[in-house]
């Protein structure tokens, strides 16, 4: 393919756009194309290896102003790449780019989730799962919860809030238990906490 026109991108300075004699257009970055010339002959391949980087840049370029909202996992920023419309191998080597960088942590960003829903008033279960639905890596996951001890006092305060002093018949124990197990609390732990405050469970199942 012959060279008809060469131009710099509109929105995108560090952009050239390739126009050949068949009516091809390929875009392509300033500093891989500088020395392309009108008139010069491309390949299929050299083309398509010009536009295969555009589009890894562009795809660092849009990680770039996510992260610059909010923190990410490396594996939800690639999602989000994903979703967006670039591949699969230009989502991950952007996540990977910026994960190497130091502008991705995962198991920080682990401990930060970790902390926040803790805080809120949730269980293990749920917890876990909330890692799992922001991409974290399993084993940085478990290895995460495994440093917290315990979530007794989360739980204690949960349910005194809830009950504010009242007593509470059975389906209202029942409710209550049905709340926690949903904001992934285990039973057993349930259970005991509601025992501290003297909430007997011993009849409900």
């Amino acid at each position: 393919m012959k060279i008809e026109s060469i131009k710099v991108g509109r929105r995108d300075k560090e952009k050239l756009v390739i126009k050949t004699c068949d009516g091809t257009y390929i875009s392509a970055r300033v500093d891989d194309a500088y020395m392309l010339r009108v008139g010069d002959d491309i390949s299929d391949a050299q083309a398509e290896k010009l536009s295969q980087a555009y589009s890894k840049t562009l795809a660092k370029k849009s990680a770039a102003r996510t992260l610059a909202k909010r923190s990410l996992s490396k594996g939800e920023l690639s999602k989000r790449l994903r979703e967006r419309g670039f591949s699969e191998e230009e989502s991950a080597e952007a996540a990977e780019w910026f994960s190497e960088r130091g502008f991705i942590d995962d198991e920080q960003y682990a401990n930060s989730c970790v902390e926040y829903y803790k805080a809120r008033g949730y269980g293990m279960v749920r917890i876990r799962e909330e890692l799992r639905r922001r991409e974290i890596p399993k084993e940085i996951a478990e290895d995460v919860l495994s440093r917290i001890s315990s979530f007794s006092e989360e739980l204690s305060s949960l349910i005194e809030r809830k009950t504010r002093g009242e007593v509470l018949d059975r389906d209202k124990k029942k409710k209550l238990i049905a709340f926690l197990l949903r904001r992934g609390f285990k039973y057993d732990e349930i259970r005991a906490a509601m025992a501290d405050i003297e909430l007997d469970t011993e009849e409900m199942f």
